[in-house]
């Protein structure tokens, strides 16, 4: 990703952000749901989020071939 402009690159940042974003929420629901208390959804919903923005970016390194 060096040959990008700084534009591309935080596009593509704030679509991994709000992309991940939206999984954690998801696992926050989704373990609400099953009668966790909030604390350990939240944990989840983090760990959720990391793992996220860690694999889209790493496949995003990947594609364009860093």
């Amino acid at each position: 990703m060096s040959g990008l402009p700084t534009a591309v690159k935080s596009a593509w940042l704030l679509v991994v952000l709000l992309f991940s974003l939206v999984v954690a929420l998801a696992a926050f629901i989704l373990k609400t749901r099953t009668g966790a208390c909030s604390a350990e959804a939240a944990l989840v919903a983090g760990s959720a989020f990391a793992g996220c923005v860690l694999l889209s970016l790493g496949l995003i390194a990947a594609a364009i071939g860093v």
